[in-house]
């Protein structure tokens, strides 16, 4: 099913701290990548878009039905995926319980169960009885996107998945995103690794300071060398 998000003029808060202000974004289909230095409210923008922090004004409407402030669990059974920043898995859980947990499925043909995840990833299935939190990084990025996976989503928000990866676990993570492209899941990737983000993304927006400053093609933007330095000092 196709994806379609819209954020708009969007301003979240942590207590007093005015995070988000004024955040524009569409993601129609395909990968789009969301840019910018550390505190630039990249984690802040997904998680008011998964409900995790309410934002204060602006909206946020998903295939048109509007969803701004809505409770997580509800948003997630709209069909958004979420893949947060340092993976969040429960040390009490096993790679299976992790997948069952979160298991829906929603009565589609070509539903994403914890057998279709174990194929997508087969180091996942030796390990299943494993806790989550014993795997290696590269098998708990594998297990926190098999996680958002088994919810059967259109739509996957990843925050930083490179973060924190050997290089051959990045190279794994990127073919993954390729090949949830060809099974039609879009992707809202926010990333602090410029290659990364050039190998998903097909647009890109730049937040600085909670304002979205800058969108383009991905390509456009990669070729500007002035363009980086300004808003990523690459």
């Amino acid at each position: 099913m196709h994806a379609s998000l819209v954020v708009t003029n969007l301003h979240a808060y942590y207590g007093k701290s005015h995070v988000l202000q004024g955040c524009n974004l569409t993601v129609e289909q395909g990968c789009v990548a969301v840019l910018g230095r550390n505190g630039m409210g990249k984690t802040t923008l997904l998680r008011s878009i998964m409900g995790l922090t309410p934002p204060r004004s602006g909206g946020i409407r998903w295939r048109d039905k509007e969803i701004t402030g809505q409770k997580p669990f509800k948003i997630a059974g709209l069909g958004i995926g979420y893949v947060p920043q340092g993976r969040r898995l429960f040390p009490s859980l096993s790679v299976e319980e992790h997948l069952r947990l979160t298991y829906r499925h929603r009565g589609l043909a070509a539903a994403w169960t914890p057998q279709r995840v174990y194929d997508l990833f087969p180091e996942l299935a030796d390990r299943r009885q494993l806790s989550g939190t014993r795997l290696s990084g590269g098998e708990q990025q594998m297990l926190a996107i098999g996680r958002a996976l088994v919810t059967n989503p259109c739509l996957i928000l990843l925050d930083e998945p490179s973060e924190g990866l050997a290089p051959v676990a990045i190279e794994r993570m990127v073919e993954t995103c390729h090949e949830l492209r060809k099974a039609g899941i879009s992707l809202l990737l926010v990333e602090q690794n410029l290659h990364v983000a050039a190998a998903l993304a097909e647009r890109i927006y730049i937040l600085v300071s909670g304002v979205t400053v800058y969108e383009s093609a991905a390509e456009t933007f990669l070729k500007n060398l002035e363009l980086r330095q300004k808003y990523l000092g690459v």
